[in-house]
Formats: C-alpha cells, structure tokens, sequence
C-alpha cells in the first residue's frame, strides 16, 4: 500500500513540474522572443538593404576668409557638411562600389588659373558631366506655385575665365571644375578600395606661384580620400 502511495505522489509532482514548465515558457514569453528577434532582423536587413541602394551624398563646401596665418593671411578652404556642421577635409571617406553623390558649394567669386587648361574638362563621373547653378545663369521667377528657377547647366566643360577650383583626384581620373559662386553636383562610383590624394588643380594659394598655402595643405586645397 505505502508502494502506491509513493508512486502516486511521484507522478502528481511529475505532472505538476510539466504544468509549471509549460506555464513558465508562457509567461516568458519563450516562443514570442524567438518570433521578435526573427522579425526585428528580417527588418533590420531590409533597412540596411535599402539605405545601401541609395547614393551615398557628399557634400562639400568651399569658404573664402579662412585666415591661415599671420603672414599668408586669408586662403580658400574646402570642408565636409556633416551632421554636425562644417567638418575638415584633411580625411574624406566614402564607400567603395556605391554610387557617390557629390554636391559641392561653392562660395567663392574669384576665377584663377588652372595649372593645366585640361582641368577645364571633366572626367571620371557619370556620362562625364556635372550639372551646375551660379549667380550668372541662374534667373528665377516666382509662380503662383511657387519659385521657378531657370538657368541649371550640364556640361562636360567649363569655360577656364569662370572656373574658381576644381576637386580633383588624379589616382581615381576624377576631376570636377568648380564655377565661380555655383552649386555643382555630379555623380561617379568607386570600385576599388585604398587611399587616395584630392587636390585642387587651380593656383588659388599663396606665394609668388599660388601653389603655397593653402595648396599645399591637408584641409585645406587638398587631402586624403579613403574608399572601403
């Protein structure tokens, strides 16, 4: 009899374990969890798989005033819009095997002289060309939809008396002459990985060459560009 007994309470207390076990997984939620974290990554992936297939947009802005020194005085800078405000240019990075969105803002009113005239034409972006808007072809009109702005050019070329910079990299054929007092935008793609030298291909620095200053330093007229 005390046999029994002794199994029947055994296999009361295996039942009532079962029964806390599955109540257990039910309020934690077990099957739940595992479901989410499917779902939360199914997301996340697709997120990522979108943002990817966007250009990746590098805006670029060119000042006057900069004062470099006491003794050189003012000198054009170039810097990187973040998200942050106006960054240095010294080290640019970008990523390799994705369409780039190049916007450049230039502030500068002031023409100079290429160091070769073939920096005049443009190279390395898509169907080679930059589209571009300044204070001399842009006219505007107001609608009563609202502004219409005329006058934004696509061109493989720019005349040299109207070009201020360029951003320019020589290792990747990349060159992008800057009009006077434009917003230039231009696309092109990367397919190799490394570091490589931008240059601004104008004498727009100090010294009796213009090739001093701000020329020759990193943030300034130049830097370093690293695809990966």
């Amino acid at each position: 009899m005390r046999d029994k007994v002794l199994v029947a309470l055994v296999l009361i207390f295996g039942l009532v374990c079962l029964g806390v076990g599955y109540a257990g997984a039910a309020v934690l939620g077990v099957g739940t969890v595992t479901t989410t974290t499917t779902q939360t990554n199914t997301v996340t992936q697709t997120s990522v798989t979108q943002n990817l297939s966007a250009p990746y947009v590098l805006t670029l802005v060119i000042t006057t005033g900069n004062t470099y020194n006491g003794t050189v005085g003012e000198q054009p800078a170039y810097y990187v819009l973040g998200q942050n405000g106006l960054q240095s240019s010294a080290n640019i990075s970008l990523p390799a095997h994705r369409l780039i969105k190049l916007v450049i803002i230039n502030y500068d009113d002031g023409n100079a002289s290429l160091i070769s005239p073939s920096y005049a034409n443009v190279n390395g972006t898509t169907g080679g060309t930059i589209s571009f808007a300044s204070n001399a072809n842009v006219n505007s009109t107001q609608l009563s939809s609202g502004i219409l702005i005329r006058g934004v050019q696509t061109v493989s070329a720019v005349p040299t008396d109207l070009i201020a910079h360029t951003f320019t990299i020589p290792s990747l054929g990349l060159n992008v002459p800057i009009p006077l007092s434009s917003t230039v935008v231009a696309t092109f793609t990367v397919d190799r990985t490394g570091t490589f030298i931008w240059f601004c291909m104008t004498t727009c620095g100090s010294g009796s060459n213009g090739l001093a200053g701000a020329m020759a330093t990193p943030g300034w007229m130049t830097g370093s560009v690293t695809v990966s």
